[in-house]
């Protein structure tokens, strides 16, 4: 009997795969290379319209002041993200700790799941309204604590599926090394399994916090904002975002290069920060047991 021929040699498929393989790998360079350059361009144009108006006044001085300025804004951004952080990271990580390592399959655990999931792509607009009417309203007064549960509620649903997720690719076996070697349940998940998981962890807090560093509309119903220095949270609140927004409404050209200022300085406080929690996790080693 002759031997069949398969339409496909060995070779062939081989040589197909590795084309293939190629091509797949330049497109993918090429995308990057296109978000690279997009980045780039935007960056550029931020740094070429702010650098003019960034000076020691821009940091020192309050907007009413000459030359204005904007420091109140940037202490009060640094407050309200962490005040929100404070409420946010913790709620969402205990969150995502609870739906892998101790929620079932069954009704509850996919209910959060789905309110995660219905929060994450909830246009912030509505949370600033909801937190205007459960908390503005009753207090007669806007404040930087309604500002910061407002954030809040952006940053649980982020934080609680990139916990959940991140804990999911740590590896069954290392969870039965723990055990066997006579850990509990909750030393292994505390010194084993989320300093596994930590750099994702981290990943997802740091893209939280970016999220909830540019939002400008939850705090329009919430912190107001204000022109004045202000520490305490019970009254409006100063956010370069609603300044950023303000000045860019305005008519007069040197508050809306103070605007473009200001985003610049935005987008530099989440760099750096962004910078010194990749430093904080980078290198370290899994806990032992």
């Amino acid at each position: 009997m002759s031997e069949t021929k398969e339409p496909f040699p060995f070779q062939s498929r081989r040589s197909f795969r590795r084309v293939a393989s190629r091509i797949l790998a330049f497109a993918c360079t090429l995308a990057a290379m296109a978000a690279l350059v997009m980045l780039f361009f935007i960056v550029s144009y931020m740094v070429i319209k702010g650098i003019g108006s960034m000076d020691l006044a821009f940091f020192t001085n309050l907007p009413l002041e000459t030359p204005m300025g904007m420091r109140n804004c940037i202490v009060g951004t640094g407050i309200l993200v962490g005040l929100a952080g404070l409420f946010g990271v913790p709620l969402g990580m205990l969150c995502g700790i609870y739906l892998n390592e101790y929620a079932g399959k069954g009704w509850f655990t996919l209910a959060i799941r789905l309110i995660m999931d219905v929060l994450a792509g909830t246009p912030t607009i509505i949370l600033g309204v909801v937190c205007y009417e459960l908390i503005v309203v009753p207090q007669k007064h806007f404040s930087g604590w309604a500002g910061a549960i407002a954030l809040a509620l952006i940053m649980i649903p982020i934080v609680a599926r990139a916990t959940e997720e991140m804990l999911r690719l740590v590896p069954a076996t290392i969870r039965e090394a723990s055990a066997g070697l006579g850990a509990s349940k909750a030393q292994t998940l505390l010194r084993v399994v989320l300093p596994a998981a930590k750099s994702g962890i981290a990943t997802g807090i740091l893209l939280a916090v970016a999220r909830v560093a540019g939002e400008t509309a939850p705090l329009l119903f919430t912190a107001l904002g204000n022109s004045n220095e202000v520490y305490n949270p019970n009254k409006p609140y100063p956010s370069l975002t609603i300044q950023i927004f303000n000045y860019s409404q305005s008519a007069e050209p040197a508050w809306r290069h103070q605007a473009w200022t200001a985003v610049l300085v935005l987008v530099a406080m989440i760099l750096v920060f962004s910078a010194a929690v990749r430093f904080a996790v980078r290198g370290k080693k899994l806990s032992r047991i």
